[in-house]
């Protein structure tokens, strides 16, 4: 997991930008130029991979598949924090008026952070494998060499030790924070758009 956030910050990942619904606030002009940045690095990635109309076409669906499946997941918790939505009210304001926290609640909501990171792992890596194994075929062996060759250097560029990485888990790597970013949809088009529809 630590090896999969260097890789993240190392990227370009400026900020998890999520799509804005429609009361979001305007963004303001620096975050349109930090995610103007976070762009640049991202093309940046995918230029030397020369991806065809058909490989786009494929990574979009997948990748809105991949986001389904964390939605899911993220109504179960939300269900979970429902249920306990007496509880946790009744509990704020008490800590509100200077109260204890009951040692009980804090070890279940402990509990429920820990197993909600775990199953999010969990699903992230499970994904990730599915994604990358379904998207590996329709690669050129060029096209995974640079993948491979690309992470490798973010990670050495951050000082992590790629000695005993395998090719497939540096495949990997490059497909969760390039292809499964949030923004991957979107920019997929538009590359797609001023790239292969001239």
């Amino acid at each position: 997991m630590k090896r999969a956030v260097v890789l993240l910050s190392a990227v370009g990942i400026l900020l998890w930008a999520m799509p804005q619904q429609a009361d979001a606030p305007t963004p303001s002009e620096v975050d349109q130029l930090l995610l103007a940045l976070y762009d640049i690095t991202w093309f940046n990635n995918i230029r030397p991979l020369n991806l065809t109309k058909s490989q786009i076409e494929r990574l979009i669906p997948l990748h809105e598949r991949a986001y389904k499946q964390l939605e899911q997941l993220m109504q179960e918790e939300a269900k979970e924090l429902r249920n306990r939505k007496d509880e946790i009210l009744r509990i704020r304001e008490e800590t509100s008026r200077g109260k204890s926290l009951p040692k009980e609640f804090l070890e279940t909501i402990k509990r429920l952070e820990t197993e909600a990171l775990q199953k999010r792992r969990q699903l992230r890596a499970r994904v990730v494998s599915e994604v990358a194994a379904e998207l590996k075929p329709h690669f050129t062996e060029e096209q995974i060499q640079y993948m491979v060759k690309r992470s490798k250097e973010v990670l050495e560029s951050t000082r992590v030790d790629t000695s005993q990485l395998k090719d497939d888990q540096l495949y990997a790597l490059f497909v969760e924070n390039v292809f499964l970013d949030a923004r991957a949809p979107e920019l997929l088009r538009e590359w797609r758009s001023k790239n292969l529809e001239k």
